[in-house]
């Protein structure tokens, strides 16, 4: 591990020492290892400062980039304070077209199995033109590409995504509900909004939900996923073990 002294970090990051001590100060940078009287900083320290002026030299404030570096799960959105309009369809509203050999292109040589597999879970959509489809969303084929190129089989993945797109359906009917019994519970069973104010409560308690059903979403998620990918390790480092220790060629004398 690569190991700096403040002047030698200011000269490779290229940023002055008085700036790295303000980051640090603003929560921008971890605190450098002490080593005595003389602080250690490392590699992790020169990724930080990099990308604080990337971000610096993108227009980007502290003030954002200190959102963007101590809570990782935020939105741009909330860091640039734009939640008023963040009530309006955060997916995507255009659908657009894409070819057989577009997703050819992405995926590699396609079968008819494979195409069925990606309509299947809705990831694209028929159009009335024979080997022309919509895709619902651009950036999902393109995660579901990057994907593809690991090795995984894209019938698989068609697969996962049918069956995870399941279970957001499920928790976002349940969010929904919970908005519209929130609306029973105040205005009575039944209510509809008979004028712009009401209209505006009305949608501005379904954004909150939704909001906030989308970050709750993103921190359960993350956790989950973290959870999930340290078991995995662990099983794979016991599996490791179990065979070094089975193999007497890896066993000590």
């Amino acid at each position: 591990m690569t190991e700096y002294r403040i002047d030698d970090l200011a000269r490779v990051s290229g940023t002055t020492t008085r700036n790295i001590r303000g980051y640090q100060e603003r929560g921008l940078l971890p605190a450098p290892l002490r080593r005595g009287r003389v602080a250690i900083y490392t590699e992790k320290h020169l990724r930080n400062l990099r990308a604080i002026n990337k971000l610096l030299g993108s227009g980007f404030t502290l003030k954002h980039i200190a959102t963007f570096m101590t809570n990782p799960g935020a939105r741009i959105g909330d860091a640039l304070e734009l939640n008023e309009i963040l009530d309006e369809h955060w997916s995507s509203t255009t659908h657009p077209e894409i070819t057989r050999e577009e997703l050819a292109d992405r995926f590699g040589s396609l079968d008819d199995d494979e195409v069925a597999a990606l309509l299947r879970a809705g990831v694209i959509t028929e159009t009335d033109r024979n080997g022309v489809y919509q895709a619902v969303d651009r950036r999902i084929i393109g995660n579901l590409a990057r994907l593809v190129r690991r090795g995984m089989k894209l019938s698989t993945l068609a697969d996962v995504h049918e069956r995870f797109t399941g279970k957001i359906n499920e928790a976002a009917e349940i969010l929904m509900t919970a908005a519209h019994d929130e609306v029973d519970r105040r205005k009575g069973p039944g209510w509809l909004p008979a004028d712009d104010d009401d209209v505006a409560w009305a949608v501005n308690l379904l954004g909150m939900m939704r909001r906030v059903g989308t970050e709750n979403a993103h921190a359960a998620l993350d956790r989950a996923l973290d959870t999930a990918l340290d078991r995995e390790l662990f099983a794979h480092k016991t599996a490791v073990d179990l065979r070094e220790d089975a193999d007497p060629a890896t066993s000590s004398d």
